[in-house]
């Protein structure tokens, strides 16, 4: 049984919360507060892309549920469509584009230094309006706060001519 109070849905095992935040709407599953990891899902609008960005303590991952991206791992560029997961080790230089639509994610980590930078930088969903891919703060301000939370930026943005390029090569093939 659960009951919703604004943003909040409890039941007997937990309290999900949800932020809007850099237009990706992220609802925690676990908190990870029992110890356990870090389960969230993500809705991430097309045309999204973080800055290339390393975790110092974080193997970042998730599971793509709905859409499609693609995506940078130090030198291996790929595309992930639904059912695949998407690993991301600790300490090398990532990033993604979400194409044709928004993507739906998994995320499963084993501390909150994400989840808790999407929590500094959002809103409580429900409160917040919807927001674009390009909304929130100057990259530098963004550095600074993903800093606070063992993130480093280490590039720009995915831009969408790379990604289209990446797709238009595999077309190719």
């Amino acid at each position: 049984m659960s009951a919703r109070t604004g943003q909040e849905t409890t039941n007997t095992r937990t309290t999900r919360r949800s932020w809007l935040a850099l237009g990706v709407l992220v609802t925690e599953l676990s908190s990870g507060e029992d110890g356990g990891p870090v389960v969230a899902e993500g809705t991430v609008p097309e045309g999204a892309s973080p800055p290339l960005h390393v975790h110092h303590d974080l193997d970042d991952s998730f599971y793509l549920l709905d859409g499609q991206m693609v995506l940078r791992c130090g030198d291996e560029v790929w595309v992930a469509g639904p059912g695949e997961w998407v690993p991301f080790p600790r300490g090398v230089p990532h990033t993604f584009r979400v194409m044709g639509g928004p993507a739906r994610v998994l995320m499963v980590h084993a501390n909150d230094s994400f989840i808790g930078l999407m929590r500094e930088l959002g809103q409580p969903a429900g409160i917040a309006e919807t927001t674009t891919p390009t909304d929130g703060p100057s990259l530098e301000a963004l550095s600074r706060v993903m800093e606070e939370h063992d993130i480093s930026t280490v590039g720009p943005c995915m831009e969408e001519e790379e990604a289209q390029a990446h797709l238009a090569s595999l077309a190719g093939r």
